[in-house]
């Protein structure tokens, strides 16, 4: 029996690790639940059914605890690290951590470079789905893949729901539109650019999957509540055909082939657990296409995290 920390635990990923938990991980004693932000300090939620309260962080406050779960923005996260417990496994799930933060680990795919006491990285789901797509096609030979990957409104968490909720009842109702905080400019019914594509996603996509061909990633931001949807190109040795394609994807346990693939979409994967694969298409210049979909905050977030302490376990 252990204790386990969550710290900055009430934003969207948040709620869902600690739901992840109740069911997932059951060898613990204590669940803290602990914030350096003065929104979420003193806050009420719950875990495992019963009332828990959000206490302010302290230097003490990870002593004796085994599994340490940081959520939130990286940059709350940052001065924590110091205070981990020697031996301790720490995991952060922010989505704009880098390599820079810690090794960065897709439970499934690179699960064997982590080690307890040092600080491990659930990266952004955007890469946490490439890489359960790309790891099984290396025995083919990828030697190029290009990948669009949109991203849902709930990377912004709760702010981010609530503002393209909002902006949807405007729309509908023919109102006046207000000024957006979270977006910059109208996400309902439309599709823009993101600041994610600031992050390293190649360099930390060649990190989990250990080296390997060009990787070009671009991430936008559209306007569905959950689940990321991508479009991959991938260029193979020896030109083999979709049917090999995905007999090798249909064997990493995190993909599920789609029962209608061409009819697959972002809400098909919302509270799903693995990699929903879609269509599949050879196209002229002698490469594939892939289409598929996967939950942000399950599969992306906190069901890679957990698992990657059940790894060490």
């Amino acid at each position: 029996m252990s204790a386990i920390a969550i710290v900055h635990p009430s934003d969207l990923l948040g709620k869902e690790l600690r739901q992840t938990i109740e069911h997932r991980a059951r060898q613990w004693r204590e669940v803290r639940l602990l914030s350096t932000l003065e929104s979420e300090v003193g806050g009420l939620t719950e875990v495992a059914g019963a009332a828990a309260l959000v206490t302010r962080y302290e230097p003490e406050s990870l002593r004796g605890a085994s599994t340490i779960y940081f959520s939130g923005p990286i940059a709350a996260n940052r001065p924590l690290f110091a205070d981990v417990p020697s031996g301790a496994i720490a995991v952060v799930l922010s989505p704009d951590a880098t390599a820079d933060d810690g090794e960065p680990v897709v439970a499934g795919v690179n699960t064997e470079a982590a080690r307890p006491g040092m600080i491990l990285v659930s990266p952004h789901p955007a890469v946490v789905l490439l890489a359960h797509l790309l790891h099984p096609l290396r025995e083919l030979g990828v030697e190029e893949v290009v990948a669009t990957v949109v991203q849902p409104a709930s990377m912004a968490g709760n702010p981010g729901i609530e503002e393209l909720f909002e902006q949807t009842r405007q729309f509908v109702a023919m109102t006046g539109r207000r000024p957006t905080e979270v977006f910059g400019a109208q996400l309902s019914f439309n599709l823009l650019p993101t600041t994610a594509d600031a992050l390293p996603f190649s360099a930390t996509l060649g990190k989990v999957l250990g080296g390997g061909p060009r990787i070009s990633v671009q991430v936008l931001q559209g306007s569905v509540f959950h689940s990321l949807s991508a479009s991959v190109h991938v260029r193979l040795t020896g030109n083999p055909g979709a049917q090999a394609v995905r007999k090798a994807l249909a064997a990493n346990p995190c993909v599920e082939v789609a029962s209608r693939p061409r009819q697959l979409g972002p809400i098909d994967a919302a509270a799903h657990e693995k990699v929903l694969l879609g269509a599949i298409r050879k196209d002229e210049g002698g490469g594939v296409w892939l289409w598929a979909v996967m939950d942000n905050l399950t599969r992306g977030g906190a069901l890679n995290a957990i698992e990657i302490v059940e790894g060490l376990q």
